[in-house]
């Protein structure tokens, strides 16, 4: 149920919708006048009904312009979307004029004509003894006049009594639904107040100032229209299909002879309606510390304290995740932590790192004194394991994980910050009360961004290193789903940054052929923070070269940041066509923000010129293209449902040898159209990934030795110290280690390597993450087809086998776009394999390097990984070319036989069975409903 709360005194809405949820949903007491009330909604549950309840700003407010006025009524109707069926129209007795009456009605008529028909009157009191319950209806009674239009639905709110009021207050509503069809209110279009002016004059022109301010807002409800419309659409079509299964229901429970399988596929397949199949875009944002991630992610979802910010202090390896969250008044983290077992194996492996005390590497020291000082304090570092473990804050470490993870909610999200700080990040200060070394990863949920969040998770991916497998590993896993990748980098640097590059180069594969991503948007940082006369001097401009025109600070300061702004966009596209061209990613875009100034309440720039609203608008276009595509599934399937029903009025013995007829020739096409896709098309995609895997094969095992002494020892140009520490971290991580500055080492990576580049155009080709090529296996899935024929002639009654077709084309389309998915998971584990089937075999090499140590431990280390690779080089590289085939058939097999040929034949069967309802359903009117809701998703 969608109740809307409508009346002169926003807080007395509130007193009442709080009763009618039974908690403090709503605000009560009353506050300064705010210029920028708005709707709100909150949803619950009542007496085990399922409630949502919209609580209107003060619309009779005299000082309400008209535009506030119908901007207030649309922001009414998107929140009650697809249209609400009750309004409570909040009264008091002894404040209601003729006035009052002409303004509710005028509103009223803003949502629609008929909209007194969907409406209760409610008065409230403090005492019984202020109203009498009689209303005369005369004229001088307004309130009674008002009950009579609303069909003398009336009702007394007395706070004493709740429980009763409340069940009565729902009597009556449900009476008053049963008396609509028990549908909701379709509300009209928004525009001119019907019957003219709510305001005189002189007031509308006083209020044109404030009008001018909302402009912004304007234009975003005006982009956000569409969307609006769409799952305004979906929530439609969905009472639709409810009513249509709750009619479903009551036939069948009237017929006794009913075939019950028939039924349940029926009913699974309406079930599935509402499973959501389209996976949320994930957006991975890199940073590193002091490079301003934090305040650009608060500045986009403005919330200025969501996530820490300003400190100096050494980045964590925790991964941050952000969505929207249910709750409206909640801000939630959920926090996941490692295992004991793993993190008493890690304390162990950091106490070995500073125990050697030659050929150290400091950053790898620096990384495990921050992790041991974070939990254990400061000076826990001379500690031994067992005495550690002997430590207080042992006891309460290990309550920590055991309990595998923490949620921490609260109403603000500055709060939320405070409390999640230790979890997230490192500081100096608060060493010994930290806990961030044991967390994996913090999902953190926030209110009212359904409109930048609804469909969208940003990932907030460190870009230091860390030396736990699990943890990298995590890394590479979240770094496959990424659809989009954003690069924050400081715009002083942003081109020149080695380290960043050096992230995003290592992590390409594995984020394009290795997993979804589409597109890489660079985000230069702190554009505000230049010395203008410093940076003209710097690059010899002057007033003229940037079109100076008055000699004051403030145009100079907007000129250079311009100025800036243009070359660093220039450099960064430069920079990634010199680094990243080669990996098949089409194209890079580069935005140059200021979270500060954007923020700011006397800024230099416009906040157009920040470009916070231009990344907010990629955020919105992800959104919407993900609202399409639902419409788009969610319409074909209860089309294709409803048609199925709509033949329970054609059973006759014609139609059974129809229905025989049509299967018949629908076998027929399934097996013709499956052997046509297995010989022209997969076949010949597996030869030719077999062809380009044995050229990669022979390259491998030719420079596998090379390779192996590359990566183990000393690179060129460096002293060596610290090496030996760096080739234990790679034995300990079994062939992987990315250091705390970015620099990676990943030997499996790097014997692979030859592998890819002889298959990745292929793979590319195979597997794009967008569009499609002539190779696309996703191209041929949607393509195959069995139900693309027409039905004409020979057919007693073609109309009905047309509806047959309908739904079977209905389910062939929902089989597609789950075998998109499938191709889309399944292709990140096919290209990783080479990479695992090499790792599987070098284990045992890692393993026995480690254990070397004492004198000379690093050249023997790199002896015994040198020796192993040199054994293994004639069968290590063919394995992983034939786990990579073998996933690749597995996966065409499994998509045609299980997937295709079995759901379709099952389909088939049902669709075409004889005489499968014993009773008759007409549905053209609801077909014909979606039809038209389908019609306004597309325009």
């Amino acid at each position: 149920m969608r109740l809307v709360l409508l009346g002169k005194n926003e807080l007395d809405n509130g007193r009442v919708g709080n009763l009618i949820l039974g908690r403090d949903a709503f605000q009560t007491e009353a506050l300064e006048v705010c210029e920028e009330h708005v709707s709100e909604r909150v949803r619950g549950q009542v007496e085990g009904k399922a409630i949502t309840v919209i609580n209107t700003p003060d619309l009779f407010h005299p000082q309400r312009s008209q535009h506030e006025i119908s901007v207030a009524v649309k922001e009414c109707v998107a929140l009650s979307a697809p249209g609400p069926h009750v309004f409570l129209l909040v009264l008091q007795p002894d404040s209601f004029s003729e006035e009052d009456r002409q303004k509710v009605k005028a509103i009223l008529n803003l949502f629609s004509d008929e909209a007194m028909n969907f409406t209760i009157v409610l008065t409230t009191v403090r005492s019984a003894q202020h109203v009498s319950t009689t209303y005369t209806g005369e004229k001088e009674d307004p309130l009674g006049l008002i009950i009579q239009e609303c069909k003398m639905r009336h009702h007394m709110f007395d706070k004493i009594y709740r429980f009763s009021q409340v069940l009565k207050l729902f009597e009556k509503m449900d009476k008053m639904m049963e008396e609509n069809g028990r549908k909701h209110l379709t509300c009209e279009e928004i525009g001119v107040i019907p019957g003219g002016s709510l305001l005189p004059e002189s007031k509308q022109k006083a209020k044109r100032g404030r009008e001018s301010d909302s402009h912004k807002d304007k234009e975003w409800k005006k982009k956000r229209t569409g969307e609006i419309k769409d799952i305004a659409a979906i929530q439609q079509a969905q009472e639709v299909m409810a009513q249509v299964q709750h009619r479903f229901e009551k036939k069948i429970q009237t017929h006794a002879n009913t075939n019950t399988e028939f039924m349940n596929f029926i009913r699974d397949i309406m079930a599935d309606l509402l499973k959501k199949t389209i996976q949320k875009t994930t957006i991975g944002v890199f940073g590193k510390t002091g490079d301003g991630k934090s305040s650009l992610i608060n500045a986009v979802l403005d919330e200025e304290g969501l996530l820490p910010t300003g400190t100096l202090d050494a980045c964590t390896s925790v991964i941050i995740q952000v969505e929207a969250g249910a709750e409206r008044d909640q801000y939630t983290a959920t926090i996941e932590f490692i295992s004991k077992e793993a993190w008493e194996n890690e304390l162990k492996s950091l106490l070995g790192f500073l125990a050697e005390h030659e050929e150290r590497d400091e950053t790898i020291c620096k990384m495990a004194e921050d992790k041991i000082e974070a939990l254990y304090g400061k000076n826990a570092t001379s500690k031994s394991f067992d005495e550690l473990m002997k430590d207080d804050r042992s006891t309460v470490i290990a309550a920590l994980l055991s309990l595998t993870t923490k949620t921490i909610s609260n109403v603000q999200a500055s709060d939320l910050s405070e409390e999640i700080r230790p979890y997230i990040q490192h500081q100096e200060s608060d060493l010994g009360g930290l806990y961030w070394p044991v967390v994996k990863t913090v999902r953190i949920k926030v209110p009212d961004h359904k409109e930048l969040l609804q469909n969208i998770v940003l990932v907030d991916l460190p870009g230091n290193g860390d030396c736990n497998q699990t943890r990298d590993e995590m890394w590479k896993s979240m770094l496959r789903e990424c659809t989009a990748v954003w690069v924050v980098s400081d715009i002083n640097r942003a081109a020149s940054d080695k380290a960043a590059w050096e992230i995003l180069k290592s992590s390409m594969t594995d984020m394009v052929q290795g997993g979804a991503c589409t597109g890489i948007t660079f985000i230069c940082t702190k554009t505000d923070q230049i010395g203008a006369q410093s940076y003209m001097k710097s690059l010899r401009l002057n007033n003229e070269d940037l079109k100076i025109t008055a000699d004051n600070e403030s145009e100079k300061k907007l000129k250079c940041i311009q100025h800036r702004n243009n070359m660093a966009k220039n450099r960064v596209k430069q920079a990634f066509e010199k680094h990243l061209q080669t990996y098949y990613m089409p194209s890079i875009s580069v935005f140059t923000v200021s979270s500060q100034e954007f923020c700011s309440k006397e800024p230099y720039l416009t906040q157009e010129d920040t470009e916070l609203p231009k990344l907010r608008e990629v955020l919105r276009g992800f959104n919407h293209s993900h609202t399409n595509r639902v419409a788009s599934h969610y319409f074909t399937r209860a089309t294709g449902i409803l048609s199925l029903i709509q033949t329970s009025k054609d059973n006759n013995e014609e139609m059974n040898k129809d229905k025989a007829k049509l299967h018949s020739e629908l076998k027929k096409k399934l097996d013709d159209e499956l052997k046509c896709l297995w010989v022209k098309h997969l076949e010949p995609c597996y030869n030719e990934l077999e062809k380009y895997l044995s050229d990669g094969v022979n390259k491998s095992e030719t420079k596998c030795a090379e390779i192996t002494k590359k990566n183990v020892h000393v690179p060129a140009g460096k002293d060596g110290r610290g090496h030996h520490q760096t080739l234990s971290a790679l034995c300990r991580n079994k062939g992987f280690f990315r250091s705390n500055n970015g620099e990676t080492r990943d030997l499996n990576g790097s014997l692979a390597e030859h592998m890819y580049e002889s298959i990745n155009e292929k793979f590319n080709a195979l597997f794009p993450n967008e569009g499609e090529t002539s190779l696309s296996v996703r191209g041929k899935f949607k393509r195959f087809s069995v139900c693309s024929i027409s039905v004409t002639k020979g057919y007693s009654n073609p109309a009905a086998m047309t509806h047959i077709l309908r739904f079977l084309k209905a389910e062939e389309a929902k089989l597609k776009d789950l075998i998109d998915i499938e191709i889309g998971q399944q292709k990140k584990e096919i290209y990783a394999s080479i990479t695992d089937a090499i790792k599987d075999d070098m284990v045992p090499g890692y393993n026995k390097a480690e254990e070397c140590v004492g004198p000379r431990s690093m050249s023997e280390k790199q002896r015994v990984l040198i020796q192993h690779t040199e054994s293994l080089k004639h069968t290590m590289f063919n394995k992983a070319k034939i786990r990579m085939l073998d996933l690749f058939r597995k996966l065409m097999t499994e998509l045609t036989e299980t997937k295709l040929r079995e759901y379709l034949l099952k389909a088939m069967a049902h669709a075409l069975t004889e005489s499968n309802f014993p009773f008759i359903l007409d549905v053209s009117a609801d077909i014909r409903e979606l039809e038209m809701l389908s019609a306004l998703t597309d325009e």
